[in-house]
């Protein structure tokens, strides 16, 4: 897989319409067209109204249409909404990828509590490290 050059890295950043929050909130994910599945899960590196971005050991086809459960901070229950594979990177030195989920199927209630969230800047607090 191609790395993403500074030319493609100020474009994604340019196509971006919405404020981003580096966030660590759960995400669990799968794709619409096996809905026996077992979900896979991930934690966000941030997240907007209109996207999320996580870092996942699952190879995603680029456009694949997923079925996403995100645990917001404050929430009772988490936001369901469907998202695309907006575009996905392997991870230089791991077995991991990142990946970039486009909201396509979403309320526009559980979009604008994202939005709200991200812009008071809610972050959930990271779990203590063991020792």
């Amino acid at each position: 897989m191609a790395e993403l050059t500074s030319e493609t890295s100020e474009s994604l950043i340019e196509r971006r319409r919405l404020p981003r929050l580096q966030m660590r909130v759960p995400i669990q994910f799968r794709n619409v067209l096996k809905p026996h599945e077992v979900f896979s899960g991930s934690l966000s590196r941030d997240v907007s109204a209109s996207g999320v971005r996580v870092s996942t050991s699952n190879f995603l086809p680029k456009e694949a249409r997923l079925v996403l459960l995100v645990f917001m901070p404050e929430l009772l229950k988490p936001i369901r909404l469907i998202a695309r594979v907006a575009w996905m990177q392997k991870q230089r030195f791991t077995e991991n990828y990142d990946c970039g989920f486009q909201f396509v199927e979403i309320t526009p209630e559980d979009r604008r509590t994202i939005a709200e969230l991200v812009e008071r800047g809610v972050i959930i607090p990271e779990a203590p490290q063991a020792s």
